[in-house]
């Protein structure tokens, strides 16, 4: 009995060590498919996996030193209308990650600059999904501002599939308006609205700064991951509309 039980032990616990390198595999398989869907070839596609994996090291500095106070404007603003929000709050580090922000930015110009997606279509978008993550968003102390992780994506395809009634289009408008609605309604128009820096740095004895990194959580964060399960979901939809296969109505960017 003793002889069956230690290969049967063995056995398992090969496949717990192995469950990690199983979970990145899919997880880099899923987001090249992503890619793909949007009409880039797959080296072109593993590529940009692997480059947003690296660039989740790196994290750009947005200003120099810490900030401890509102814009002189923002000050004044908040002055003209008499309230309680505080104007000062604990030093935080405002950064960007080149991963998790960056390279969906940067992905999202292309296809835009590839003609892969209307520039009217892919503005109304991130417009419209910048307005839900805006008011959905809340900011959470000493951690950042939080958003409930499937808001984003099913709001990105939802509205790339009635922009664009289902046309084939429907994919890369679903990465642009996720990616980039995301970033500007959850982070930039949240770190701009009065009292939301005090609420995500409060007076502390902690004597470090916070640090504020947009996209900071690289491949994982929202925003690098609702481009790609936007483009998964607008797929999906286009594909049943369509009755055909989601691969067969991507041409590959050259």
């Amino acid at each position: 009995m003793l002889e069956l039980m230690i290969p049967f032990f063995l056995l398992l616990v090969i496949l717990l060590l192995a469950l990690p390198l199983i979970f990145i595999y899919l997880f880099i398989r899923i987001t090249e498919e992503a890619f793909e869907q949007i009409g880039f070839g797959h080296w072109h596609a593993s590529l940009m996996v692997f480059g947003s994996v690296i660039g989740s090291m790196i994290d750009i500095p947005l200003h120099s030193g810490v900030i401890t106070t509102y814009p002189a404007f923002m000050i004044d603003m908040m002055n003209a209308i008499p309230s309680d929000i505080p104007v000062s709050f604990h030093p935080v580090r405002l950064l960007v990650n080149v991963g998790g922000c960056i390279v969906p930015v940067l992905i999202s110009i292309d296809l835009i600059r590839r003609h892969r997606a209307p520039v009217s279509t892919a503005l109304l978008g991130a417009v419209i999904v910048a307005f839900i993550t805006y008011t959905m968003a809340e900011p959470v102390p000493n951690v950042g501002i939080t958003l409930p992780v499937y808001v984003p994506p099913i709001s990105a395809a939802l509205v790339a599939v009635i922009l664009c009634r289902g046309y084939r289009t429907a994919p890369a408008i679903a990465y642009i308006s996720g990616s980039i609605g995301t970033l500007l309604g959850a982070d930039v128009m949240n770190l701009l609205t009065p009292g939301v820096l005090p609420a995500l740095a409060p007076p502390s004895a902690y004597p470090r700064p916070l640090a504020l990194s947009i996209g900071g959580a690289g491949i994982f964060d929202g925003i690098f991951l609702t481009g790609v399960m936007a483009v998964l979901l607008a797929s999906l939809v286009v594909c049943l509309l369509g009755g055909g296969s989601c691969r067969s109505r991507m041409v590959p960017i050259s």
